[in-house]
């Protein structure tokens, strides 16, 4: 069976003024093909981004990707070491060409199992905060707390005695709902509650 490990390429400038031109060559002078570079112009805060999204999908297990410096690949630190950790899980190396990035020797090797042990610990944690705020949630419902969705200011009981009162006095529909800043609906819906 043939070896068909492929060598890919991403470079990323903050913004649309900035050039590509210098990471492009870089990349090109350590042997990645100028058609297997994927690009963004964008800022690395932003969690989604086009050109790294697209090879994300192409890029299978045993290929590597090369970016000019580890920086490239998100804005925090936490979001390289998530990406790198996410990489590695599925059989991709990450190789950067800035001096004291390398992450294919021993020490790099070490660096990337601690990236990835830091990642996994966020998620691990994000993953549990999730949860308590999910039942904390769950517990002021069944208090009879609204947790979700519009506020219902317009079946308060002082909303619902207003709207009743302004009703036998001889309002329309509409008339209660511009006085009493409502929707029709919600006039309604007092009136039936």
């Amino acid at each position: 069976m043939a070896n068909t490990t492929k060598h890919f390429g991403y470079i990323r400038v903050s913004s649309v003024a900035q050039n590509l031109d210098r990471q492009t060559d870089a990349l090109t002078a350590s042997g990645i093909d100028a058609g297997d570079i994927y690009s963004d112009k964008i800022s690395g805060a932003k969690q989604s981004r086009p050109g790294l999204d697209a090879l994300l999908k192409v890029v299978r297990s045993g290929d590597s990707i090369t970016v000019a410096s580890l920086d490239r690949l998100g804005r925090t630190a936490l979001h390289v070491m998530s990406t790198i950790a996410d990489l590695a899980e599925r059989g991709i190396e990450v190789r950067s060409l800035k001096p004291g990035e390398d992450m294919t020797g021993a020490t790099g090797k070490l660096m990337a199992g601690i990236m990835i042990l830091v990642a996994e610990w966020e998620r691990s944690m994000n993953a549990e905060r999730v949860a308590e705020a999910r039942a904390a949630r769950a517990v002021r419902a069944q208090a009879g707390e609204q947790v979700a969705g519009r506020p219902r200011t317009a079946l308060a009981p002082a909303k619902v005695a207003a709207v009743r009162k302004l009703k036998a006095g001889g309002m329309t529909i509409a008339e209660i709902s511009t006085n009493q800043s409502i929707s029709r609906a919600s006039v309604y819906r007092a009136l039936a509650a």
